[in-house]
């Protein structure tokens, strides 16, 4: 897809855009309808390239140029929208209803990026993983600033009608935030001088240190993971609610508060920090025969002892001596060992029978 078709400057027609009765239009749209995005993208492409400039066909094209070229093509969009939205204005047809066709594309544009985006952040596929080896911090901070750039040429062409287009975009930009902590990378440090002998012992104390920080050992020390999209947007909004309140904007407040409270409330913590349970979910489902045959066991005497020094030692818990300790006869007797059982009842009657003793002697 060539974006310099739109990105240069567009010659002022006195009709722009395809005629009521063209029916590229409709052959256009219903590409869009069936899923056939990159079909309807190049169709729209070869109207831009016939100088028909139309705002209905351009989110189209705008998206195929993204589908094309991933993630490092963002900025080159943004930008060519914000040109459109300034010098090419008065070129972009329709003529009629102009305002509200941008609209309609524009927010078309940005809510199916933004799907698209959220989808391939899920997948972590092919397209995900070619974004994050390809894609540099400083590309996406690029893009951030087209970003502010666009928002900016919306308010001024479209006014009031920029609305739902300045929240998609709002709404890609945090993506793109997210993400650049994602592809930021630290600069390689130089290479220290090989260490004398007799610092190897303090240098390999603090490397441990660091492998204990990155590996989040169970032996004990600090653990990182990394947020999701969706704990971006909600620290997002955290600040919001805190900015509100310091502007006395209190029915603002109120309504950040009870979307910020409806989120505690049904709060997944495996929807915020994925990565924190990656490793759990694929061990989990790994092993799931083998973890799936304690379930009778649950209840067992073996069971809630192990489970009581779960909770007061997790280090003594993970080096325990399984040796000696059989969950079989708890597993054939639904959990609970009969042996135990005799002993609960032999133990009930002696105490029924040392109280009917006492009573007597009263």
């Amino acid at each position: 897809m060539n974006l310099e078709l739109i990105d240069r400057t567009l010659e002022v027609t006195e009709n722009p855009g395809l005629d009521t009765l063209d029916p590229r239009f409709s052959d256009i749209t219903t590409l869009v309808q069936n899923g056939e995005y990159l079909e309807a993208a190049a169709q729209a492409e070869a109207a831009l390239n016939e100088n028909i400039i139309d705002i209905r066909i351009i989110g189209y094209f705008l998206y195929g140029v993204f589908l094309e070229q991933g993630v490092e093509a963002v900025a080159a969009i943004f930008q060519c929208l914000s040109r459109l939205l300034q010098e090419n204005w008065q070129a972009v047809g329709p003529v009629k209803k102009r305002e509200k066709h941008t609209q309609t594309s524009l927010n078309w544009f940005m809510k199916t990026l933004l799907k698209k985006l959220q989808y391939e952040e899920e997948k972590k596929e092919d397209g995900w993983n070619q974004w994050v080896n390809q894609v540099s911090s400083d590309q996406v901070q690029e893009a951030l600033d087209a970003g502010n750039e666009l928002r900016r040429s919306l308010s001024m062409a479209l006014e009031d009608a920029a609305a739902p287009v300045l929240d998609g975009l709002m709404k890609v930009n945090d993506w793109l935030n997210a993400f650049q902590k994602i592809v930021y990378r630290e600069p390689e440090p130089e290479p220290e001088p090989e260490p004398e002998f007799d610092d190897m012992q303090g240098q390999e104390g603090e490397a441990e240190s660091v492998r204990t920080i990155a590996g989040a050992s169970i032996g004990g020390g600090m653990a990182y993971t990394e947020g999701s999209y969706h704990l971006q947007v909600l620290l997002r909004k955290l600040e919001a609610f805190d900015q509100l309140i310091a502007k006395g904007k209190m029915p603002l407040a109120a309504l950040v508060a009870n979307d910020i409270n409806n989120t505690i409330a049904h709060f997944d913590p495996k929807i915020y920090f994925p990565k924190l349970f990656s490793r759990f979910a694929l061990l989990f489902a790994l092993h799931i025969g083998e973890l799936a045959s304690f379930e009778e066991a649950k209840g067992s005497v073996a069971w809630k002892a192990l489970g009581e020094l779960y909770k007061v030692d997790l280090d003594a818990f993970a080096e325990f001596d399984l040796e000696g300790i059989s969950f079989d006869a708890a597993m054939s007797s639904g959990g609970t060992d009969q042996g135990d059982e005799e002993e609960d009842i032999e133990s009930s009657s002696d105490s029924q029978d040392h109280n009917d003793e006492n009573q007597s002697e009263w």
